[in-house]
């Protein structure tokens, strides 16, 4: 089931009408309170919003789908025009954003890959749970989700805040995440998952906070850590994560990997929210500057690249 809200009429039909053509189900609304009032009436594998809708907007609308969805993952998708910046999908708890302006073969063709990374997904919870029944001690401990993240930020926030302490917020995403679910399927997904996980939480200190922020994302809340010391931490991280292959049977991959850092205190930064923002900008930046990049923001953005073998 896909739900395609957006208030043009002639944009919504034509979504609507190309994911007909590939067999999906689609219940179209033309508001982002239909569109809310849809997901909570029944399991939805992606909601597609457009971002300028009157009253509950894409952005609003985004953050009550993922408040409904509770521990299940529904990915949303944003309808941008081309002209908008990628800078209010980054602040948004969206998964993806789309350009209205897509040839019809590229629009549908990015909006299945979503309904991909959602059924992967819900393949590698259902193989965890399996797992987990088997035995407790097969796969290590999976990290809290996205929102005790916000929860332990806010709070880590409030208190740097109250003694004047440094704190860095960090996005570590896997790169080309889409690819890896079409070429190497949910189990060795899954397996990729856990083994950053694993090797995220061995890199951290007591103090510091993990958890899975979007399916292909991590976020760290880092207390007490002024910029040297989050460069360093995002220089073992790398190290730990790209520069030692996943194995899983006779199969082995080398991840690249892409990490944001935000810093606190920063004249730009006055709430945990624009810490966030900070973060989510700068892993953006370091996607595009190539492999296994760390870009931390703080009075302005600026690369930083890993002295490691394979940095692009």
């Amino acid at each position: 089931m896909v739900i395609v809200a957006d208030d043009d009429r002639a944009a919504r039909v034509r979504v609507s009408e190309l994911l007909r053509a590939r067999g999906l189900t689609v219940v179209a609304a033309n508001s982002g309170q239909k569109a809310i009032d849809a997901v909570r009436a029944q399991q939805v594998d992606l909601v597609v919003l457009e971002l300028n809708m009157p009253g509950m907007g894409g952005i609003d609308a985004c953050k009550l789908v993922k408040s409904i969805a509770n521990d299940r993952f529904v990915p949303v998708v944003l309808l941008t025009s081309m002209s908008e910046s990628s800078a209010r999908f980054l602040r948004s708890t969206a998964d993806d954003h789309v350009a209205k302006t897509l040839e019809d073969e590229e629009l549908v063709e990015r909006l299945e890959n979503m309904i991909r990374v959602k059924r992967t997904h819900d393949d590698v919870l259902s193989a965890r749970s399996g797992r987990s029944c088997a035995s407790v001690h097969e796969s290590p401990p999976e990290l809290p989700d996205h929102r005790h993240f916000h929860d332990r930020l806010q709070s880590e926030f409030d208190e740097a805040q109250r003694h004047l302490d440094p704190l860095a917020c960090c996005i570590v995403a896997i790169d080309e995440f889409r690819t890896l679910v079409s070429e190497l399927g949910s189990d060795f997904v899954g397996r990729i998952l856990e083994e950053v996980s694993s090797r995220l939480k061995h890199a951290l200190r007591a103090t510091d906070v993990a958890a899975q922020f979007r399916i292909s994302e991590f976020g760290l809340v880092l207390p007490n850590t002024r910029p040297a010391r989050a460069l360093t931490l995002a220089d073992r991280i790398v190290s730990e994560i790209a520069l030692r292959p996943v194995a899983w049977g006779d199969t082995s991959i080398e991840l690249a990997i892409s990490i944001g850092v935000g810093l606190y205190p920063s004249g730009s930064i006055r709430t945990h929210s624009e810490l966030l923002d900070a973060a989510s900008i700068a892993v953006a930046r370091a996607r595009v500057a190539g492999k296994n990049r760390v870009c931390v923001v703080q009075q302005q953005g600026y690369i930083f690249r890993p002295t490691l073998p394979g940095a692009a």
